[in-house]
């Protein structure tokens, strides 16, 4: 069966409800059959289009009322599991930027990958966690012509990372494959030795920076050790 989409759709389908011209559909069930890909398009944008809202902050609740009244316990039923997927799609594609096409398909392609995971990274930040470090604003996350990643971003993120390596919180069904889990805690290892180098530098005199950088960097040296699985 061919696929067809947008434009091509709308006007043969406008075509008959004028009309009522077949002339289009020429085989028994074609029509529905165009019909149902329609369908699971939408469907797929209306997937895409709660996840990008969960993204911004919007409520199950919101989101319920948007989705034709249906409660917020029943929204998230139904899409919680595309938005902790996204999720868990974005944190490896910045743990492991090497291998985001993996993660993130053609969206890896859009744009310098640094650029494109920042935006993704500043949704997922919406309402990023307090942390007892005085707000800062160097980094050394610095996409081209995009703000820089500030280090409290940073910091949720890392903190998000541990968690979905030790399957708890919103994590705590995520599977990840011995390969994928050993290149995550690469990563994790990397991103840690990056903030508290720059939070070192920042803050010379805090030594909690200086001894959490040693442990990141003694960790990072022996995961490079080991070969992956």
């Amino acid at each position: 069966m061919s696929t067809i989409h947008g434009p091509d759709a709308s006007d043969r389908y406008r075509s008959l409800a004028a009309h009522g011209d077949h002339s289009d559909w020429q085989r028994p069930g074609e029509l529905a059959a165009f019909a149902f890909q329609l369908f699971e398009q939408a469907r797929d944008i209306l997937r895409h289009a709660v996840v990008c809202e969960r993204i911004a902050g919007t409520s199950w609740e919101k989101l319920g009322e948007a989705l034709g009244e249906i409660s917020k316990q029943a929204a998230h039923e139904r899409y919680g599991a595309a938005e902790s997927d996204f999720r868990r799609r974005v944190l490896l594609a910045w743990l492991v930027p090497e291998r985001a096409y993996d993660q993130l398909g053609d969206l890896a392609d859009l744009a310098d990958p640094d650029e494109v995971l920042t935006h993704l990274v500043r949704w997922l930040q919406a309402h990023p966690p307090q942390t007892t470090t005085s707000p800062q604003t160097k980094t050394s996350y610095r996409p081209p012509g995009y703000p820089p990643m500030t280090t409290t971003e940073q910091a949720g993120l890392v903190i998000e990372a541990a968690s979905l390596l030790m399957g708890v919180g919103t994590h705590k069904n995520a599977e990840l494959k011995p390969d994928q889990r050993h290149q995550a805690q690469l990563g994790l290892a990397r991103r840690k030795v990056e903030l508290y180098t720059e939070l070192a530098e920042l803050e010379p005199d805090n030594p909690q920076h200086h001894e959490v950088l040693a442990g990141a960097r003694a960790r990072l040296a022996e995961l490079e050790g080991q070969h992956s699985p």
